[in-house]
C-alpha cells in the first residue's frame, strides 16, 4: 500500500466521522490529489471503513481497554483503517498494515498513541478466530447488526417489513457498492448514439432495464472528465431517480413545480422529456445549492427551468391551482441509498418522526399546487414503509380529491403495484437504489 495514498484515507475519514462530511463529497474532493494507480484502493478503503464502521468498532472493543468512544480522533481512524485491512482486504499483509499503522502515529510525533495502536493491533491479530467465534454466539439481531454494521433497529424494522428468512439478503444488497449510471440528454443525442460513442472510447455501457434514458456503465472511472460530458450529452442519475421523471412523463407547455428539486436531477429530467418546452420552477430550501442546478441547465442546453430560494413546508398562495405537474421528492431517511452513502445507517431512529412531519406538509402544500386533473409525483429514495405508502394513505384518506393513478404503462411489469399507482424499487430485488414512488391525480 503507498503511503501518501494511506494518509489521505486517514484524513477522509476523520473529516467524515469528526465534521459529519458526506461521505461522497470528500471522496470527489481528495480523489484528484491520488495516483490512478490507487484510486479504486482510495474509493474501497474510504467507503469500506464506513460500511464496516459497528463490526470495526466492536473489534476495537473487544481488545482495547480504551474504548473507541474515548479515542483521540488521529488513533481511532487509524486503528479503524487497519482493523478495516486486516478482515475485509485480501491484500493486506498483517504486519505492513500494523508498521504503516503506528509509523503514520510516529510522523505525527504521537509516540503514546502509536505505543497503543501497536498493541491493540497486535492483540487483535492473534485473537482473529476468537473474535469471530465471539462474534457468532451473539443473539441473532445483534450478530446480524454487527457483522453487517447495522444499527439494530434497522435491522428489526427490515426483519417486519421483509420477514426473516431474506434478511441477510437485505442487509448484504445494502452493503454492495452501487452501480455508476448515467441518463441520456434527448435534447442533444439518442442512447443508441451515446453508446456508440461510449464504445468508441473503450466504455462499456448497457441499456437499463426499466429507465427508457438510462445506461450503466460496466468500467466506471471519472466519466465527467470526458467530452461528452462537458457538451452535455448525459448526465449522472440513478436508474431509480430516472424513473421518477418516466412515471411523471409530463405533456410539453406544461407547468411543473418541483419543491425540493436539488441537486436537480427530476428538473432536468423533465426538462428533457418536455424538449424544452413549458415551463419548470425548481425550488429547494437551501440557496446555495441553487448554482449546482443552474450549472446542469446551461451544460444541457435547457431553457425551460427557472431556480428559485422557497421552503416547501410553507404554501405559496400565488401558486395555487397553477401546476400540471408536480414533483414532490422529499427529504427523507435516505435508506434506499445506503450503497451510495453508507453513513446513512447511523442516522439515529429519532430522526423518523420529525422528517415525517415534514413530508407530510410538503405533500400537503404540492396538492394544494395543483390543477383539477393534474398529476403530482411523491417520490423518496428510502425503503421505510412509514414515510411512503403509510404516508400516502394517510394523505389520501384525509384527501377524497386525490387518487393513485396506474403507472403500469410507464414502468412496464417490473412492478407488482404499478397497477395501483406506486413502485417500491429494492437494491436486494431489483438491484436498483431503493427508492419508493406514487402517482396522484387531483380528481
Amino acid at each position: 500500500m503507498d503511503n501518501g495514498y494511506r494518509v489521505i484515507v486517514l484524513e477522509s475519514l476523520k473529516k467524515i466521522f469528526r465534521d459529519k462530511s458526506y461521505s461522497n463529497i470528500i471522496i470527489n474532493n481528495n480523489i484528484n490529489n491520488i495516483n490512478n494507480k490507487y484510486k479504486g484502493i482510495y474509493r474501497k478503503s474510504v467507503f469500506g471503513v464506513i460500511e464496516n464502521l459497528i463490526f470495526i468498532d466492536w473489534v476495537i472493543n473487544q481488545i482495547s481497554k480504551t474504548k473507541t468512544k474515548k479515542m483521540e480522533f488521529d488513533v481511532l481512524a487509524v486503528l479503524r483503517l487497519a482493523v478495516y485491512q486486516l478482515f475485509f482486504l485480501d491484500i493486506s499483509r498483517e504486519n505492513i498494515v500494523v508498521n504503516e499503522s503506528v509509523q503514520y502515529l510516529k510522523d505525527r510525533k504521537n509516540i503514546r498513541a502509536s505505543k497503543l495502536v501497536n498493541a491493540v493491533l497486535r492483540n487483535i491479530i492473534r485473537n482473529k478466530e476468537n473474535i469471530i467465534n465471539d462474534m457468532n454466539k451473539l443473539p441473532y439481531i445483534d450478530l446480524l447488526s454487527i457483522k453487517y454494521s447495522y444499527p439494530k433497529w434497522i435491522v428489526e424494522m427490515w426483519k417486519n417489513q421483509f420477514s426473516k428468512d431474506n434478511l441477510e439478503e437485505v442487509l448484504v444488497a445494502n452493503n454492495v457498492e452501487a452501480p455508476l449510471e448515467v441518463r441520456v440528454n434527448t435534447l442533444k443525442t439518442t442512447r443508441e448514439e451515446l453508446i456508440d460513442k461510449f464504445s468508441k472510447k473503450g466504455i462499456i455501457s448497457n441499456k437499463c432495464k426499466i429507465a427508457e434514458k438510462g445506461l450503466i456503465i460496466k468500467n466506471p472511472f471519472e466519466i465527467d472528465t470526458i467530452e461528452e460530458y462537458k457538451c452535455g450529452l448525459f448526465s449522472i442519475q440513478s436508474e431509480s431517480s430516472m424513473i421518477v421523471g418516466q412515471i411523471l412523463n409530463p405533456n410539453e407547455n406544461s407547468l411543473i413545480i418541483d419543491l425540493c428539486a436539488a441537486p436537480g436531477g427530476k428538473s432536468l429530467n423533465a426538462a428533457e422529456i418536455m424538449n424544452n418546452t413549458g415551463k419548470i420552477i425548481s425550488r429547494d430550501i437551501y440557496e446555495g445549492k441553487l448554482p449546482l442546478i443552474n450549472k446542469e441547465v446551461k451544460r444541457l442546453g435547457i431553457k425551460n427551468i427557472f431556480t428559485q430560494v422557497y421552503d416547501a413546508t410553507k404554501l405559496d398562495e400565488n401558486l395555487i391551482s397553477k401546476a400540471d405537474y408536480c414533483i414532490v421528492d422529499v427529504p427523507c431517511t435516505g435508506l434506499g441509498i445506503i450503497r451510495r452513502k453508507p453513513e446513512i445507517k447511523y442516522k439515529l431512529e429519532s430522526d423518523l418522526e420529525d422528517i415525517s412531519k415534514i413530508q407530510y406538509r410538503i405533500l400537503e402544500n404540492a396538492s394544494k399546487y395543483l390543477k383539477h386533473k393534474g398529476f403530482l409525483i411523491y417520490s423518496t429514495c428510502t425503503t421505510n414503509k412509514k414515510e411512503n405508502i403509510e404516508l400516502v394513505n394517510e394523505f389520501l384518506n384525509k384527501n377524497k380529491n386525490f387518487a393513485l393513478v396506474d403507472i403500469s404503462n410507464e414502468v412496464g411489469n417490473y412492478f407488482t403495484t404499478a397497477k395501483l399507482g406506486y413502485v417500491e424499487i429494492y437494491p436486494h430485488m431489483h438491484n436498483m437504489d431503493g427508492f419508493f414512488i406514487a402517482k396522484m391525480t387531483r380528481v
